[in-house]
């Protein structure tokens, strides 16, 4: 027993000192590069050799090969965060370290940087175990590291309700046919599958056996670069950023740091106004993307040769097509790639980025490969093209291609480290960073013309971001003067620039700035899409749809015709209460905020009304002859009106729609909140009573129309009196324009119909509202606005919300 415990201390003892095997590295396959490893290929098993410890390089992990659905997000080709690492050995393993670069210290004094090093959290995302040693390199097993869920599928399965799942290690495995190495990346690519339960819809149906999810993750380790010279950020320019803490900032200077995300672009003659660059940016198109779809692509794309030609570069920016066995997620390489996903869903800009500088490595473009069916949907339901005996209309797939080029210039521009302008349609669509709704108009013979449907150019807006990103300076011009000077020009010529927080916000109030709008005049182009879809609406017809297909799915060619001006409705509603507002600078050349005039705001008000006239809302009765309940293999999905009466067409939900959505927009909290205080700051304007006054008397008016306009009147009614209601219980409305809300539902229940059903349906709302207002209201005191801190906490320049 005794000798026993000698043996077994002996060995532990061994185990502690020594490492845990030795391995035949001769008997493996060695793949020599900027992290060397040996693949025994036998043993599904992978060996890096660490000989650089507390040196830093740049992980990135990304999805090689997807889920595909649009609702789950986990795409082919999707990029993971950018982490800077280094190797270090404590004892018998080497930790691989994220460092935090959110804090930083630029000083010489090396005990004022440890000092901050220390104060905040690095994070430890591995622990290789040694196997041997081989001189001053050692051997670690990274198998296990390679097999996790590095991209964190199963978190986000989770989160989207798509059922608990994990990782299955006997059914995940290395994927040598992409596991390579280079000089400056080493790629390693694993199959991984996640096992589980209860999987929802969207899972279902993309996956073949819903309880094993299968994926691909690649793992990169990337050299980084020199340190490029970082360009400050400013608010008026339109760039991504990164930000971080310096904590060597003088007292009196700012604590966060905020620069562009670029890429590296360098004139071979510095001093010329225009020069070739000393290396161009490229990027590659994924040769699985069909034609004409990749020269539409292309085209787009090299539209921003345009823009760096503007700002001083000579064939700096090109796309082309992929060579063969170009690999979309090497590092080396900028790239388009085509995705497919079970849904129309969106596309996207990613890039791999140095955290430490912001320099733009990669850029990785996603385009969804099924949003060009979008375009061509809606130009079916505007030509209804499908006459027998008549050639297909070439102007639906050309409306098609033409979107596809201004989306693959969209989505580069994010990856030359461009943000969203949202205010730019209205200035002669002056960006391609915008959302673009298709203009498309009818002369007065009723001929369509979409020949301006789309501008297949870049747009001057964007030329001024790329000088501001990427110019540089005349000779003698310090950087400061050249930025400066080149915002000041570009504001002088009469551009603007609001982006997403304004622009995607349901309370937003910048008249200007909205996406999929069109026109200098939001309440001007909505009464222009309201003819050309009502025009269009009385020749809907068989037309719509091919010879041989269900007459069921005209529904699906009517819907986007129906609620074509759903997005300029949005965008006409942001003039209610709306500010006509800038990224000010002290001391810039930019106006100064202000009200949106009251003549404006009447003209919104009265085309909101307009969207929902009972002329408007009906569908035309030779519309509703010709859709029957859907057929077998043909069921209701999310892109056909939903229906209160059983498999039949409903011909009240489409007005449904388009009221629930317009008194949505009119009595958002925030907005009725401002068109109260508008009203006290300058009586000239809209006040809420006399808003609620306007809409009330208009809804309320007349007699009964006929037929099935009748129903569309009490349905109309009946959502006031609903949105109303729901108005004065929203904790987000001002008191005071809760209480004026409740003294209009008072109004309306005095209102009485003159017989008949308007009579029954006027003392139904009656008993609605007197029960609502008569319920004992539960006391619960508004919720205090917080005070700003005032004590040494929480500072703007603490926060730690920050984007790499």
């Amino acid at each position: 027993m005794k000798k026993t415990r000698y043996v077994l201390s002996f060995l532990m003892l061994l185990s502690f000192s020594g490492f845990s095997q030795n391995l035949d590295l001769s008997k493996m396959s060695k793949k020599d590069g900027f992290v060397p490893f040996y693949l025994d290929e036998e043993k599904g098993k992978i060996y890096l050799e660490i000989s650089s410890l507390d040196k830093e390089f740049l992980y990135v992990n990304a999805l090689s090969a997807g889920v595909g659905s649009n609702d789950i997000g986990l795409d082919r080709g999707q990029l993971g965060d950018d982490r800077v690492v280094e190797f270090r050995r404590t004892g018998n393993k080497v930790l691989l370290v994220h460092k935090n670069y959110g804090f930083r210290a630029f000083t010489d004094n090396p005990y004022e940087a440890k000092s901050i090093q220390d104060a905040f959290a690095e994070s430890v995302l591995w622990g290789f175990e040694i196997t041997q040693k081989d001189g001053e390199k050692l051997i670690v097993d990274a198998t296990n590291f390679y097999l996790q869920d590095a991209h964190g599928v199963s978190e986000t399965l989770t989160r989207s309700r798509q059922g608990t799942y994990r990782v299955d290690a006997s059914r995940s495995g290395l994927y040598f046919p992409m596991t390579k190495n280079f000089p400056q990346n080493t790629e390693v690519e694993a199959t991984i599958t996640l096992t589980g339960t209860g999987a929802g819809g969207y899972l279902r149906s993309v996956t073949p056996t819903p309880e094993a999810v299968t994926v691909r993750m690649r793992h990169s380790f990337i050299e980084l670069p020199d340190l490029y010279t970082m360009r400050k950020f400013d608010p008026r320019a339109g760039f991504i950023f990164i930000s971080y803490q310096d904590y060597t900032t003088p007292i009196d200077e700012p604590l966060v740091k905020r620069f562009i995300s670029r890429h590296r672009l360098v004139k071979k003659d510095p001093n010329a106004a225009v020069s070739e660059v000393v290396e161009p940016i490229v990027y590659y198109l994924d040769r699985g993307t069909p034609e004409p779809v990749a020269s539409a692509l292309i085209e787009g794309g090299n539209w921003w040769t345009q823009a760096f030609e503007a700002a001083g570069f000579k064939n700096a920016f090109r796309v082309e097509l992929a060579p063969e066995g170009l690999d979309l997620l090497d590092v080396r390489y900028n790239v388009i790639q085509w995705v497919h996903r079970s849904t129309r869903g969106w596309s996207y800009g990613s890039s791999v980025r140095d955290p430490r500088t912001g320099e733009i490595l990669k850029g990785h473009v996603s385009l969804g490969s099924l949003r060009v069916r979008q375009d061509y949907l809606i130009a079916q339901g505007l030509l209804q093209p499908f006459e027998d005996g008549k050639p297909v209309d070439p102007r639906m797939k050309q409306l098609a291609l033409d979107r596809l080029k201004q989306l693959s210039a969209h989505e580069i521009g994010h990856t030359i480290g461009i943000t969203h302008s949202y205010a730019t349609s209205p200035n002669n669509r002056a960006s391609v960073m915008d959302y673009p709704h298709p203009v498309i108009t009818q002369g007065a013979d009723g001929e369509l013309d979409f020949s301006q449907a789309y501008d297949l150019k870049i747009g001057e807006w964007d030329k001024w971001v790329i000088k501001y990103g990427y110019g540089t300076p005349a000779p003698g011009q310090s950087e400061d003067e050249f930025l400066e000077k080149t915002l000041t020009d570009t504001y002088a010529a009469g551009f603007e620039f609001i982006t997403d927080a304004d622009s995607r916000n349901p309370s937003g109030a910048h008249p200007r700035s909205h996406l999929w709008d069109n026109g200098a005049s939001a309440p001007g182009e909505l009464m222009r899409m309201l003819k050309l879809r009502e025009n269009r609406m009385k020749t809907f017809g068989l037309n719509a749809i091919r010879e041989g297909e269900p007459q069921a799915i005209l529904e699906e060619v009517f819907v986007p015709l129906y609620l074509m001006h759903r997005y300029q409705l949005e965008a006409t509603s942001k003039l209610i209460g709306g500010l006509d507002y800038t990224y000010k600078i002290k001391g810039d050349n930019q106006s100064n905020q202000k009200w949106i005039p009251a003549k404006d705001q009447d003209e919104a008000i009265n085309a909101l009304l307009a969207t929902i006239s009972a002329n408007q809302l009906e569908v035309p009765a030779h519309v509703l002859a010709l859709i029957p309940p859907r057929p077998y293999g043909y069921g209701r999905n999310r892109e056909t009106f939903p229906s209160r009466t059983g498999p039949t067409f409903d011909p009240i939900a489409p007005a449904e729609n388009i009221v629930d959505a317009t008194f949505s927009f009119l009595f958002e909290s925030g907005r009725v909140n401002r068109v109260y205080l508008q009203n006290l700051q300058d009586p000239s304007l809209p006040g809420f009573e006399t808003l609620l006054d306007q809409v009330t008397a208009q809804i309320f008016s007349g007699t009964m129309p006929g037929g099935l306009k009748n129903e569309i009147k009490l349905m109309t009614e009946a959502k006031l009196v609903d949105h109303l209601v729901a108005l004065s219980k929203n904790p987000n409305a001002s008191q005071t324009v809760r209480a004026i809300t409740r003294m209009q539902l008072e109004k309306i229940a005095e209102l009485e119909g003159e017989n008949g059903i308007l009579k029954g349906h006027r003392a139904y709302l009656e008993d609605k509202i007197e029960a609502f207002l008569d319920l004992p209201e539960e006391f619960t005191a508004q919720q205090a606005l917080s005070i700003p801190d005032g004590a040494p906490i929480g500072m703007e320049e603490m926060s730690c919300d920050f984007e790499f």
